[in-house]
């Protein structure tokens, strides 16, 4: 008890309570500077962090512009003041700030070196998804565990020596308060201008053409913030839901001939590319060799997605919607499941990894699908690991199908891979073939590249495998493959430097680097025969929204209003990104650079995307 008293009356040498209003002004005084500093330090934390692998010289252009690092610290320094007037306690607000900015900083800091990905708003949505896919994969260094504990040292100074405060409530509430209405504004004229966003320099080791590297240059917060934006789905300027039904009613849409039909089974590969013509240092045999046989079979053609290392649910919604610009998904929409199942087709699909990724149970249901099948309510009994393997999961989509097929029904089916999901393990497994000799290489970066290699040499026997399933089938079937994005392989993609596949720079090569992938059609003997088309050849470069223009193309369907539109669309600009890059007569522009006409082509396939994403019910017109 007198240990507690003796604590207490230490404590209370530092407690304005009591005192002269002089010493208690001074006391809060000292307790606002400090704070406005702690504060600030939080904020030069989170920039550190924000800048992944390039950490001291990214920080360094970070810190040669007051304004940007004002940006990026004003919010933390607002919440700590805020807090400390709501309770009177600079501790709790010191710590809750510093809470939160590590929690951030650190999020922010695993996604980039994980996927060399920046932390949108929208990731927060997935934050049950990202803990189950990074598992294993997250780490503490260093300036982790400097940054905890300056957090820590610092709130117990606080709690013992900086105590200064507001003794009336009405004052605390009329502060708090006004900080509020200085936030609100603050945040609506500053954080979500475009025109401030633009005004930043994007650093010069950066393509600035990149979205992510327009990010990267903002620093963390300010452009975290910006982001939120973009989470809730905006539509497009000049966008009116009369006029958006009239440019669709001005096409017909087509049935599917009866005598067309063929069925349609899709898959998308995990992060599968074949990068093998982009470096000369794959020389322990060709990991490719069996992909490369059955794309010899096909109509073919490059892929540009819109993410690097990740984003597989954004090719994976532009493929089956044709939408550019993704939304929400939280309500019935428009898509192409639904067109099939329109025409009579039973939409199933598969993804072997949980439902709740990417939230595919609620999505995939307003999409159309009459049903989908997951980890948990089928393959879980499958397989004895979590990433089921194609070995598996491949034949059991091709016998779902059909099993379907057999019963004379046509079906659609949309199915999404695990294996050789990043992040790729940093040791050689036992038994793989060494596809690239170490040489120069990092022990990291060797055995990244070969664990990866290993695995899509898997993947292509097995595509081989299920393809030869649907070979001799009597009824006829068509096959879509394409792989959603490049794997993300080393920090900030070091790996591929180290293959000499150069990565970052202003021209195509390195864009195409960054983002291509391919995709692939293949029909059987009887689909041939119906639709009377070989699938063979060169396709076009697209990306991934144009897909089914390429497929409804080699089928010789006409297809729904919105398909005829974007094939207007297509002709003009086939790869439209969210990355502003567009391809033009063979070479990538930016979206200012483009024509009025292509400029007015683009508008019209925004609006009419987002009222049959937002305002259709899942309807055409």
């Amino acid at each position: 008890m007198a240990k507690k008293r003796t604590q207490n009356k230490f404590i209370s040498r530092f407690d304005p309570k009591g005192k002269s209003h002089i010493v208690q002004g001074l006391l809060t005084a000292v307790a606002a500077l400090f704070l406005l500093l702690g504060s600030f330090a939080q904020g030069l934390f989170c920039l550190y962090f924000s800048a992944g692998a390039y950490t001291w010289d990214l920080w360094h252009f970070y810190l040669s512009d007051p304004g940007l690092v004002c940006l990026n610290v004003l919010p933390l320094v607002l919440l700590a003041f805020v807090l400390w007037l709501l309770t009177n306690r600079p501790w709790i607000a010191f710590f809750t700030t510093g809470a939160v900015s590590l929690l951030y900083a650190f999020s922010a800091y695993w996604k980039v070196m994980i996927r060399s990905d920046p932390l949108f708003a929208e990731d927060l949505a997935l934050v049950g998804e990202a803990a189950q896919i990074s598992d294993g994969y997250l780490f503490f260094n260093l300036p982790m565990f400097l940054a905890v504990l300056f957090v820590a040292l610092g709130t117990l100074l606080f709690f013992f020596f900086i105590r200064g405060g507001f003794p009336k409530w009405s004052v605390r509430l009329i502060g708090a308060a006004l900080l509020v209405g200085l936030v609100i504004p603050t945040y609506f004229l500053v954080y979500t201008s475009d025109d401030i966003y633009e005004s930043c320099e994007v650093w010069e080791e950066l393509d600035p053409w990149i979205e992510n590297n327009q990010y990267f240059s903002r620093g963390g917060i300010y452009p975290f913030l910006y982001s939120v934006k973009s989470a809730v789905p905006q539509p497009p300027e000049g966008y009116n839901e009369e006029d958006a039904v009239a440019l669709l009613q001005s096409y017909d849409t087509d049935m599917i001939p009866e005598e067309q039909k063929v069925n349609v089974v899709i898959v998308m590969f995990e992060a599968f590319a074949d990068f093998s013509d982009e470096t000369d240092r794959i020389t322990g045999g060709n990991p490719y060799a069996d992909y490369q046989a059955l794309r010899s079979q096909c109509y073919s053609g490059d892929l540009i997605t819109n993410f690097y290392g990740g984003g597989t649910n954004n090719s994976e919604r532009c493929v089956m919607t044709g939408f550019a610009d993704l939304y929400r998904f939280r309500h019935p929409l428009w898509s192409y499941v639904q067109y099939f199942s329109d025409n009579g087709y039973v939409a199933q699909g598969s993804h072997s990894g949980n439902q709740s990724f990417y939230n595919r149970n609620t999505v995939n249901a307003n999409m159309g699908f009459d049903e989908y099948w997951f980890y948990e309510n089928r393959y879980e009994e499958m397989s004895d690991t979590v990433i089921v393997p194609d070995e598996i999961f491949l034949p059991d989509i091709a016998d779902l199908a059909l099993d379907k097929i057999e019963k004379g029904e046509n079906v659609y089916s949309f199915n999404v891979t695990y294996q050789n999901h990043g992040p790729y393990a940093t040791y050689l497994y036992d038994g793989s073939v060494e596809y690239v000799p170490q040489g120069d290489l990092t022990d990291e970066d060797y055995a990244v590249v070969n664990n990866y290699l290993n695995g899509v040499a898997d993947t292509g026997k097995q595509m081989v495998n299920f393809v030869d399933t649907f070979r001799d089938c009597d009824e006829p079937v068509v096959l879509v493959m394409f792989g959603d994005h490049r794997p993300s392989m080393g920090s900030w993609g070091s790996t591929y430097e180290e293959l000499g596949i150069p990565m970052y720079g202003e021209d195509d090569e390195c864009f195409r680097h960054f983002y291509s992938t391919e995709y692939l059609i293949w029909g059987n003997d009887a689909a041939k025969a119906v639709l009377g088309t070989e699938f063979s050849g060169q396709g076009p470069t697209i990306s991934p929204c144009f897909l089914m223009n390429v497929l409804f193309d080699q089928c010789g369907w006409e297809g729904p209003s919105y398909t005829k539109l974007t094939d207007e669309v297509m002709a003009a600009l086939p790869v439209v990104t969210i990355n502003d890059h567009f391809l033009c007569n063979g070479t990538f522009v930016s979206e200012s650079e483009l024509s009025s006409i292509r400029a007015e082509l683009l508008q019209k396939m925004r609006c009419a995307q987002f009222y049959l994403a937002e305002d259709s019910n899942g309807q055409l017109p």
